[in-house]
């Protein structure tokens, strides 16, 4: 597409639904967005999934996981814990997204719980939240726009 792709961390549930997540890994892999994610995330949207959905077993979705990283073995951000303590979110338990963007350079974390991290904070750390909708929607746009498409 000749953009400089987005650096952005999918949030545990936006990788939950099945071909949402492999949308957007594909939209990673073709380089319109450069993906990250933790292990935290993974944890999160699989112990959902299996808790949800009691056929699939976490042996199938920790192969997902491994073919997710080696598909994408940049979008693992790690070190991320030392910006914790500088985050308020409605729910602490988020906290971890938002480090992770921030150890990453992102400036966006793609999520459906927009409600969960506040613009106010988000921008705090240059960053802002957007539904998948409004991601894939500004990415099909500018791709567009640039006449990729």
């Amino acid at each position: 597409m000749g953009l400089d792709p987005l650096v952005v961390v999918f949030d545990a549930c936006v990788l939950y639904p099945f071909h949402l997540r492999n949308v957007l890994v594909q939209i990673a892999v073709d380089r319109l967005a450069d993906a990250r994610w933790t292990d935290e995330i993974h944890d999160e949207w699989m112990r959902g999934l299996v808790a949800n959905v009691p056929a699939l077993s976490m042996e199938r979705l920790q192969i997902t996981r491994k073919l997710m990283n080696d598909a994408l073995p940049e979008a693992m951000v790690t070190g991320y814990q030392a910006y914790l303590e500088a985050i308020t979110l409605p729910d602490p338990h988020d906290r971890h997204v938002v480090a992770a963007a921030i150890s990453a350079g992102a400036s966006v974390v793609i999520t459906w719980n927009l409600r969960d991290f506040p613009a106010r904070e988000m921008k705090k750390h240059g960053l802002v939240c957007q539904t998948p909708d409004i991601f894939l929607t500004d990415l099909y746009d500018k791709a567009r726009n640039y006449g990729g498409m």
